[in-house]
């Protein structure tokens, strides 16, 4: 429904509860529908005046030819930059096909599509990591007597099958081996 149909069927229905409502509350609606044609009129002044300044901007655009002026000073700055952009393209590119002779030749293919950044992590994940290597015990196995733990011996001693100066030995090297 438009809203001219709205506002006749409003003020219709205005003039027929004319009867019902009270002078309050028609002077209310009629101040309500003056308030509204004026907005929907100040809206479309707006929409004209913004039309109308852009056509004056192109036009004033145009006739001062500034937007050749423009294009040569972005053009200068490209020209600046391209140099500098291609150098570290060129050593990304370089620095990317060192990374990948270094994966097994079924991986390249997988990973030469991601760009420089993302290889970068994946390499230092999978290639340069530090080798974790846990620290082994070098002690040997007879000083521990082949126990695993100080606690079987400790046991081992309380129940007799072994004698104190044994567990003395086993709980010295087993104490050695945190010190």
């Amino acid at each position: 429904m438009s809203e001219e149909t709205v506002q006749d069927s409003v003020q219709d229905k205005t003039i027929s509860q004319e009867g019902s409502l009270n002078d309050r509350e028609s002077e209310l609606l009629r101040e309500i529908m003056q308030k509204k044609e004026r907005l929907q009129k100040a809206e479309s002044r707006a929409a004209e005046l913004e039309k109308k300044f852009e056509e004056d901007k192109q036009a004033q655009l145009a006739k001062n030819e500034e937007w050749k002026t423009l294009y040569e000073n972005s053009q200068t700055k490209l020209d600046a930059v391209m140099p500098e952009l291609e150098s570290y393209k060129s050593r990304d590119a370089a620095e990317k096909d060192k990374m990948l002779s270094d994966f097994p030749e079924e991986d390249r293919e997988v990973f030469k599509e991601m760009n420089y950044s993302q290889l970068k992590v994946v390499h230092n994940k999978l290639i340069s990591k530090p080798n974790n290597v846990p620290n082994v015990d070098s002690t040997p196995a007879s000083a521990y007597q082949g126990y695993a733990s100080l606690k079987e011996a400790a046991q081992d001693k309380a129940s007799g099958k072994i004698n104190g100066s044994t567990y003395e030995k086993i709980k010295e090297a087993f104490t050695s081996k945190f010190n």
